[in-house]
């Protein structure tokens, strides 16, 4: 039996911070060998975001685990030569490089295929290949706001960033999901292929249906009309804050009102219909929070849940992993490196019968595994100590 359904698959990972490294966690969880490579001083930026853990901050451990780490300086004419070694038998290589920052590296596509036709190349940047935009810097709160996103989540008269890195996060979860389609089709060619995942590309996509009646000669998706009819942010009288998602029939909206105590306006004229109740969203809203703003929310939601009303408090993140269904889904899973000891992480999202996602190995140390990955290369105890020597390693 298979210890995971990407077993037998390697991924060279020269990607940094949050898009990329989330992909190959996803790849990592899966079954897949991943070789993190970093710079032999200071690694991966995000290893630093939290200067309380030296170098192995939660948030690194959460996007490295199921890793291996190997310093490599690739300024370096004996750092790309190595680098080159691993990617000849490799499968996957990802990467989030500029497109001029590769080119001057001599790690393109085209030449990579020489080296290895099975080769899948992934590139997450912040535009694109091409374009007017193809050589700037890109960050998730720039995709968030250019693609229209951001406008969703902030007021934009007083605007803030939504304090969730949305776009790198599912630019990762897009690249894992390109890489293992293009696995699928170099079962089929015997060809591996080049992948683009841009933050941009990914924002837009990621909001489609949200823009899909714009897009179609409708009304534009704001925050204003985006709940109009339907949802429903409460506050009870302690200012705890719930939220109420209702469908679209009748009886939904009449057993939020008995649920609220306001059986006095069910079969009132002006919210008879759904398209009313659209047209009077902020007036209800009003009416809902005068009603629920009386008694505690634990008051409140299970009257709602007594009535089918979709409902649940607006948790801080120390709330959520109190909840029950939380605990019952198993988070946070704990996993154990032999120096660092134990870390709490929620891992992968998705649940198989035959082949489970899984914590293999926790998130490396800068260079963990250099010497392991070097010798396996064929290099001698004395040629990595000259590499380590020369700052190659």
């Amino acid at each position: 039996m298979i210890s995971g359904a990407l077993e037998g698959t390697t991924c060279i990972d020269v990607s940094g911070h949050v898009a990329g490294p989330y992909a190959s966690s996803l790849l990592g969880d899966l079954g897949c060998e991943v070789i993190k490579i970093e710079l032999p001083n200071g690694g991966d930026t995000h290893r630093g975001r939290n200067p309380k853990y030296a170098g192995y901050g939660p948030s690194f451990r959460a996007l490295n685990r199921n890793k291996k780490s190997v310093t490599l300086n690739l300024r370096e004419k004996k750092g790309r030569e190595i680098l080159l070694k691993l990617l000849a038998n490799a499968d996957i290589f990802l990467e989030n490089f500029r497109p001029p920052t590769r080119n001057n590296l001599g790690l393109d596509y085209d030449e990579l295929a020489k080296l290895n036709p099975k080769l899948i190349h992934c590139s997450i940047s912040g535009y694109g290949q091409s374009g007017p935009y193809r050589d700037k810097p890109g960050f998730d709160t720039i995709g968030q706001a250019l693609s229209g996103m951001m406008s969703l989540v902030t007021d934009l008269d007083d605007p803030k960033v939504a304090g969730v890195s949305f776009v790198d996060h599912t630019a990762g979860i897009f690249a894992a999901h390109g890489i293992m389609a293009a696995l699928i089709a170099r079962g089929k060619t015997g060809l591996g292929q080049f992948i683009d995942v841009s933050l941009l590309q990914v924002a837009i996509a990621f909001i489609e249906s949200h823009v899909s009646d714009y897009l179609n000669g409708g009304e534009a998706v704001s925050r204003e009309n985006f709940p109009k009819g339907r949802i429903y942010s409460l506050l009870d009288c302690d200012k705890k804050p719930f939220m109420v998602h209702l469908s679209g029939h009748n009886e939904a909206w009449e057993g939020l009102l008995k649920a609220g105590e306001l059986e006095s306006l069910i079969g009132d004229t002006r919210f008879a219909t759904r398209k009313q109740r659209t047209d009077r969203h902020n007036e209800i809203v009003q009416l809902l929070r005068q009603a629920f703003s009386t008694k505690q929310r634990e008051n409140w939601l299970p009257r709602l849940d007594a009535n089918n009303i979709p409902n649940a408090p607006i948790n801080t993140i120390p709330e959520v992993f109190d909840n029950p269904q939380i605990k019952h889904l198993g988070i946070p899973k704990q996993i154990e490196h032999p120096k660092m000891g134990t870390s709490n992480l929620v891992g992968s999202p998705i649940n198989m019968s035959g082949t489970p996602p899984k914590f293999f190995r926790s998130a490396p140390l800068l260079g963990e595994n250099t010497d392991e990955v070097l010798a396996q290369l064929g290099y001698s105890e004395t040629a990595i100590k000259e590499l380590r020597a020369s700052k190659v390693i």
